[in-house]
């Protein structure tokens, strides 16, 4: 009883489970069929964006379809703007790390240039100081030397010039007293004329020897007249003559010998002139080379300052002696450590003061060791009075920080870059300074790479009027270059990402918008380059193209 039971039921269950599939299905059309035509009686501008397939030569996405349509009241809505696009160059950024260096123009390494005994010191560290302030005294044995050297050669010097002097008149006096004897003018007239002009030992030589040739031919025309007389014999007439020719002779001789012996005598004069110049011009630059003042003198020093010369190294007024003509004509070289030309003074000689009114000899082994320019002394050597020095001490550090240099290293990947990098404008940042930013202007590009760090080095120079950039500081630099591969530059707004996907939307038509793959290049924080993925020309969504984004969805297709 029970299996013919369960046989007749099961022939039931089949039928009734077909029947309701097929319910279940007429329902859901029903419900779809009424679905379509509630939407067909909705406006389109209250309806949702519509994902369209892409026309001819539009980008797909691996995800499907990407292009959005929106209508103008939508656009509107939701603020959407858009720009049409231009070609440019690109913009690239190099990042390097670099660091601040004192200019190497302004730096410097002072040394006495002769060994000595520090005599005083008037330079500390952190002292700023203009250019001829005094640091440091030393008393140097070879300064004396080369100072008496000097002396002794402007003595020998004032001599060969008095005597050249001397020798020039004696030869023009000459010239002219041999143009009056050879004028025929007499011994009286002569001597009114040359009375005061020096000849010396010319004058008695000539003089005399005109007088006997005076004579001589006065005695000979009296004979010629008694000869023709027959006053006097023949031979009487012969020794006259003879006589008359002597002095003739040696007057003649006499003449031409004057104009020779003067002419050489001034011609010796000069060139012992010339070599005593030399000589003096070699003492001064030796005293030069050793960085002194080739003046003979130093100055005097009190409270640790200059009070005997002015800042620029000229002697105050009334000071030493008026300067001669040779110290007129002939230019003094200028001494080292930044001092002036001043007029030349014996060693020895004293000068007055601002401060005291007496005058004073100077030390001729003592030299001052001056400021080469305006600067700051960032270091100086353990030196106090007393202590010695040689040309191998670096007393004293002194550095300019008005401006520093920066010197970056960048990697050989970014060397294509150097090319463009002349006179181009970096910028710094340092942790010491958050939120600040320095810059400064490339003056080198670097040519050598090192071969440790495969980097080339580049230089830049900063102002550091506030001395905010330390030497010996580093910072990061960014230096950024024009002129590189075309590109079309757009706000960084108008670029979307999606996982690793950069995109903006394109408009390409009045209510369409396109996606657009693109690839792009470096950013100045406002404009982006984009290499590849756009033309010039194109409409670019800039602002709104976020919501456009998040308008894109997925929907069925109608059958």
């Amino acid at each position: 009883m029970q299996s013919k039971f369960a046989i007749r039921s099961s022939y039931w269950l089949v039928p009734l489970s077909v029947g309701l599939v097929l319910l279940s299905a007429v329902g859901i059309l029903l419900y779809w069929k009424s679905a379509n035509a509630r939407t067909a009686n909705v406006p389109r501008a209250a309806r949702k964006p519509v994902i369209e397939s892409p026309a001819p030569g539009e980008v797909k996405s691996p995800a499907g379809p990407v292009v959005v349509s929106l209508s103008r009241e939508q656009q509107e809505a939701i603020g959407l703007k858009v720009v049409s696009v231009t070609e440019g160059a690109t913009t690239e950024v190099v990042e390097a790390p670099g660091q601040i260096v004192p200019d190497e123009s302004k730096f410097a390494y002072i040394t006495p240039r002769a060994a000595g005994v520090v005599r005083s010191v008037a330079g500390r560290v952190g002292q700023n100081v203009r250019a001829g302030d005094l640091l440091a005294m030393i008393d140097s044995p070879e300064i004396s030397q080369a100072r008496f050297d000097l002396y002794t050669r402007l003595q020998e010097l004032e001599i060969a010039k008095t005597q050249a002097e001397w020798q020039t008149t004696i030869y023009e006096n000459t010239l002219g007293l041999v143009e009056r004897l050879k004028a025929g003018d007499s011994p009286e007239e002569i001597h009114l004329k040359f009375e005061n002009r020096p000849v010396g030992a010319n004058r008695e030589q000539l003089l005399t020897a005109y007088a006997n040739y005076r004579l001589a031919t006065a005695t000979m025309e009296r004979n010629r007249e008694l000869i023709a007389e027959k006053v006097i014999t023949p031979k009487q007439f012969q020794q006259v003559r003879a006589e008359y020719e002597s002095s003739q002779a040696t007057y003649q001789g006499l003449m031409d010998q004057m104009d020779f012996t003067a002419r050489l005598a001034n011609v010796r004069a000069q060139q012992s002139l010339k070599r005593a110049e030399t000589a003096m011009r070699v003492a001064r630059e030796r005293l030069r080379v050793l960085g002194v003042k080739p003046d003979g003198t130093e100055p005097e020093i009190k409270d640790g300052r200059v009070v005997g010369v002015r800042r620029n190294g000229i002697l105050p007024p009334g000071a030493g002696h008026a300067p001669s003509e040779m110290d007129k004509r002939d230019e003094i070289l200028p001494g080292a450590q930044g001092s002036e030309s001043v007029p030349v003074t014996p060693v020895g000689a004293a000068t007055s003061t601002d401060h005291d009114a007496s005058a004073k000899d100077l030390p001729v082994s003592a030299y001052a060791i001056w400021a080469p320019f305006d600067g700051t002394i960032l270091d100086r050597e353990l030196i106090v009075p007393g202590v010695f020095v040689d040309t191998t001490h670096r007393i004293f550090t002194l550095a300019d920080l008005s401006s520093v240099w920066v010197e970056v290293n960048i990697h050989e990947s970014r060397y294509g870059a150097l090319a463009r990098s002349h006179d181009a404008v970096i910028s710094l940042t340092s942790p010491a300074y958050p939120g600040r930013s320095f810059s400064a202007q490339v003056i080198y590009s670097g040519d050598l790479v090192d071969p440790k760090s495969r980097t080339i080095k580049l230089l830049a120079r900063a102002e550091n009027a506030d001395r905010q950039l330390k030497p010996g500081m580093f910072v990061e630099v960014e230096l950024r270059l024009k002129g590189g591969r075309p590109a079309i530059p757009i706000p960084e707004s108008a670029i979307l990402s999606e996982d690793d996907d950069r995109f903006v939307f394109v408009q390409s038509g009045p209510e369409r918008f396109t996606r657009r793959e693109i690839v792009t290049g470096t950013s100045d924080g406002e404009q982006v380059a984009v290499l590849e993925g756009l033309k010039p020309g194109d409409s670019v969504v800039v602002e709104g193209g976020f919501k456009l984004k998040s308008s894109v969805h997925r929907e069925p297709s109608t059958p």
